[in-house]
């Protein structure tokens, strides 16, 4: 995923300006409820060829600091200060924000090592629910059993999740292909993780061609009131994912 709204030229940059915060106080809300959230911050560099997965964990508005995690890869992390601009994407009451520094510190904080940005002086609030989303793994799918009906259901494998939806090839009955459509009572499971019941809402379908020549639909769907429990569970699979990935390109740049 890259860093919507970054270096937009023009009319489109001028639409995104309304949703501009500039207040420091204002901002500084916005990213302490982001922290005590736990909401995951995605910090890209190197033009947007790069990121990293951390969170907020102080936001000093007095000093114009914000401290966020380190991550696990000291590779990355060590490109990540050398970056002379870094941008930051999160959600915010479900809503994604977006802002940018010039550079990132290395910190001493409680004892632990740690990373220091300045407080931003404007933060992007998109009016769009979009979020961190990942391809799933073939080694810990994501699967879906969606009713359809009272008798009938769907078994689904996800192509990709978030904490706002996912998707995946559906077969839908026609009667049941309006977008709107909700699905109460499904049950999602999460990797090797235990299944919850969600109420899925389709937000788009399109027919597609596959590598075999055959046609399937992609569906897009929308969680409604996503218990915490799960969001918790699909955020550490997020988390898991995005770092078995890391991994995988450093062992291919040795």
């Amino acid at each position: 995923m890259a860093p919507e709204g970054a270096g937009k030229p023009g009319a489109e940059a001028d639409d995104l300006s309304r949703f501009l915060i500039r207040s420091p106080t204002q901002i500084g809300q916005i990213l302490t409820a982001i922290a005590e959230h736990r909401e995951i911050v995605t910090a890209y560099f190197n033009r947007g060829r790069q990121f990293l997965l951390t969170a907020i964990v102080e936001v000093d508005v007095p000093g114009k600091r914000v401290v966020i995690d380190r991550g696990s890869d000291e590779a990355v992390n060590a490109r990540l200060l050398e970056s002379d601009r870094v941008v930051l994407v999160s959600a915010h009451e479900k809503v994604k924000v977006q802002f940018s520094v010039k550079r990132v510190r290395e910190i001493d904080y409680e004892g632990e090592p740690a990373f220091s940005i300045a407080l931003p002086s404007e933060l992007l609030k998109l009016q769009r629910r979009e979020y961190f989303r990942v391809r799933t793994s073939a080694s810990e799918p994501v699967r879906v059993r969606l009713p359809t009906s009272a008798s009938d259901v769907l078994e689904l494998q996800a192509l990709d999740v978030s904490v706002g939806g996912l998707a995946a090839f559906a077969a839908l009955p026609a009667d049941r292909m309006e977008i709107g459509s909700r699905f109460p009572g499904a049950s999602l499971q999460v990797g090797t993780g235990s299944s919850v019941t969600v109420e899925l809402e389709l937000r788009n379908a399109n027919t597609v061609r596959l590598r075999n020549g055959t046609e399937s639909t992609r569906a897009g769907f929308r969680f409604v009131d996503l218990p915490e429990a799960a969001q918790q569970q699909i955020q550490r699979y997020l988390m898991r994912v995005e770092r078995e990935r890391r991994n995988r390109e450093s062992e291919l740049e040795r």
